[in-house]
């Protein structure tokens, strides 16, 4: 069973553990299973989502963004799908003065979602 401290941490990233639990199933264990596999698929799209930001390729920051919204969504990693959802919804309405912004705030909670994952 997960224990009180990393739910707590969870939590500071956006992530019910209750009710994604629920969703898998009341699996504690597919629920885990499917969080530690996230990192392993965004992983590479976080970096190709940095890249794109750092070359100012908006077609590029939108793709990126809405497969990492898609990802973090089906673990409810809220932390990385609301930046994310802003970040696709700010490029596709032609506004791009906030997503480096938004990408700092999911980095943020996508580096430390990754170090809670270490610790499972």
């Amino acid at each position: 069973m997960l224990h009180t401290d990393i739910r707590s941490e969870l939590s500071e990233v956006g992530l019910d553990c209750t009710e994604m639990i629920e969703k898998f199933m009341d699996s504690e264990e597919m629920f885990l299973k499917f969080f530690k596999k996230f990192f392993t698929a965004a992983d590479s799209v976080v970096q190709e989502l940095s890249a794109a930001i750092a070359a100012d390729d908006h077609s590029a920051i939108e793709n990126r963004a809405h497969a990492l919204k898609g990802l973090s969504g089906n673990i409810g990693l809220n932390g990385v799908y609301n930046p994310a959802k802003k970040i696709v919804d700010d490029v596709r309405a032609g506004q791009y003065s906030f997503y480096k912004d938004d990408f700092s705030k999911l980095l943020t909670a996508y580096t430390k979602a990754l170090s809670i994952s270490k610790k499972l």
